[in-house]
């Protein structure tokens, strides 16, 4: 006798323990070379242009370390012009307290971007502190998402010592469907059933009463 829990890991994929750490993506980054890199790897952004017109992919490390250089080579075009006294007209001489974690007092407008500085005082923050905010913002999407699929699995586990084999199944298509956001960068999409609804999404056809006879 073939237990319906035997059938199940037989026929159904999603009843076998889901195996993800030797995962590889499709995507190759166009900037560092690196090939078949997950959706992670990618900004949403990125990864929609990129399924919309197609061409070169930039990671997300390229990105930040593109940022970081263009950063460093604007503070040393101007830590230049403040040297030799060729100072643009556009600089102002006003002095502010960042409005980021760091709350240091009496910056000069080089220490903010122009972004920043355009928000005027007591809201702009300092290139330092907008910096660890775009590195704390990336921890801890990772984090959660690590949080996510760990309590995915637990779930399995909890499901698997039911022995209800719709538990099991469920938990592992929702585990699944995590992983797989992590390497293709898409959330999955959970489709309407549709029932009690003819085509066209009318209601359930009537009968004409036509061939009745008249009371």
């Amino acid at each position: 006798v073939i237990s319906e829990q035997s059938l199940l890991s037989q026929f159904c994929p999603m009843s076998t323990p889901v195996v993800t750490n030797k995962w590889s993506g499709s995507f190759d980054c166009g900037t560092c070379r690196r090939k078949r890199l997950m959706g992670e790897e990618f900004s949403k952004k990125a990864l929609e242009r990129y399924r919309k017109n197609g061409g070169a992919l930039k990671c997300k490390q390229c990105v930040a370390k593109s940022e970081q250089e263009e950063r460093e080579k604007a503070q040393a075009r101007k830590k230049q012009k403040e040297d030799t006294g060729n100072v643009s007209g556009s600089v102002s001489d006003e002095r502010r307290k960042c409005a980021g974690s760091c709350g240091m007092m009496d910056l000069p407008q080089s220490s903010f971007n122009r972004n920043q500085w355009s928000k005027g005082d007591g809201k702009s923050r300092c290139r330092d502190c907008v910096e660890q905010a775009v590195k704390d913002e990336a921890a801890q999407q990772a984090k959660s998402k690590d949080d996510k699929i760990a309590a995915a699995k637990k779930k399995v586990e909890e499901a698997k010592a039911t022995g209800d084999s719709a538990k099991i199944v469920a938990a592992e298509s929702i585990l699944a469907a995590l992983e797989a956001e992590r390497v293709t960068g898409l959330k999955p999409v959970k489709l309407n059933s549709g029932r009690g609804r003819s085509r066209g999404g009318r209601g359930p056809i009537r009968a004409s009463g036509r061939g009745r006879g008249r009371p």
